[in-house]
């Protein structure tokens, strides 16, 4: 398999994104930096790996999406950005599935109208693994759809439960919808009505509303929620985190005891913030539209692209997309047809 990698995207790109796809490149799969040819073959060279991969091969760009651009400007007046390439080759049959650490609005539209939307699908959705005390929750939708309604919401509960089960290996995942509060009354018209709708659909397992301490704790394997509220809860944990991290450092170097208490607990602390550490998957999964599409931090590193390409990879391999479209035919099928759940 193919995976185009948006070489030009993020933060530290091409330094991170060339340096990820050269961790990379002992992988099952062929990698193709899209961009600035010059640009890569110089960060190729100073990298001193003698040559390009064998499973690399570069596709130039001459256009670049910046984090500022406009999604929609940038889809329409950046035609040969390495962000809209990538994609292109996907829509061509060159590339199976696609990695960017760029502008993940930007990323959504090309996905939209360059790729598509799967059948069925109203509107695709940003979905993040966040750390559990147990294992990662799915969590969607965290950007792309600021105003939902209750069908939306369903259909992130029927995407994410695919998704939670091929790229989790869970079966029946429980399913629940973020709110302030457990009991039925509480949350918004939106969380209600798609928790009744949600509720009602027999392919589902759903455990009700969840507050977002219960995301942590492991209540729920998928946890839906429109795209305003899912974004401010992923920042607010992701800064949590990077605070108590921080923390935990500084009161380690506050003295002699504190130091060597630290380094007695060195690798337990070490195991633990692997789990809270984001770069171990490498993004977030764009659900929905016709191609694997994993969009990273514009941080990121180089680990967090080799992840993210690793992490598009499997799920291709895994068949993720045709389970999602088994699971949204299955809820779209005319009353009284046999309702034949994906295995």
């Amino acid at each position: 398999m193919r995976i185009a990698l948006d070489a030009m995207g993020g933060d530290h790109a091409p330094d991170s994104t060339v340096a990820g796809a050269l961790a990379a490149a002992d992988a099952d799969f062929e990698i193709i930096l899209v961009g600035d040819e010059g640009i890569i073959s110089e960060q190729i060279a100073d990298a001193k790996v003698g040559g390009l991969p064998p499973n690399c091969t570069i596709r130039h760009a001459t256009e670049v999406v910046e984090m500022e651009d406009s999604p929609a400007a940038a889809l329409r007046r950046k035609r040969d950005s390495s962000l809209r390439v990538a994609f292109e080759l996907v829509a061509g049959g060159q590339a199976d599935a696609v990695v960017t650490m760029g502008n993940s609005g930007a990323a959504l539209a090309a996905g939209m109208f360059v790729v598509g939307r799967l059948p069925s699908v109203i509107r695709p959705a940003i979905t993040a693994l966040v750390p559990s005390r147990n294992a990662p929750v799915v969590v969607l939708d965290v950007g792309a759809n600021v105003d939902c309604r209750p069908e939306h919401l369903h259909q992130f509960a029927l995407m994410g439960r695919a998704f939670a089960e091929v790229g989790l290996r869970r079966e029946s995942p429980r399913v629940a919808v973020l709110a302030n509060g457990t009991e039925d009354e509480k949350g918004t018209d939106l969380t209600r009505a798609a928790s009744q709708l949600i509720d009602a659909d027999p392919a589902l397992n759903y455990v009700g509303l969840a507050e977002p301490g219960d995301v942590f704790t492991g209540a729920a394997d998928v946890v839906v929620t429109d795209g305003f509220t899912g974004n401010v809860f992923l920042k607010t944990a992701e800064a949590t985190s990077t605070q108590m991290v921080e923390l935990v450092r500084e009161a380690a170097a506050s003295g002699v005891v504190p130091k060597l208490g630290g380094l007695l607990l060195r690798p337990a602390l070490r195991s633990t913030l692997a789990r809270l550490d984001a770069a171990e998957v490498g993004g977030a999964l764009l659900l929905g539209i016709d191609a694997i599409t994993v969009i990273g931090h514009g941080s990121a590193d180089s680990r967090s692209v080799a992840n993210a390409l690793r992490t598009a990879a499997r799920l291709h391999t895994d068949g993720l997309l045709d389970r999602v479209g088994e699971a949204l035919r299955v809820a779209d099928a005319p009353a009284g047809a046999p309702a034949v759940r994906p295995s």
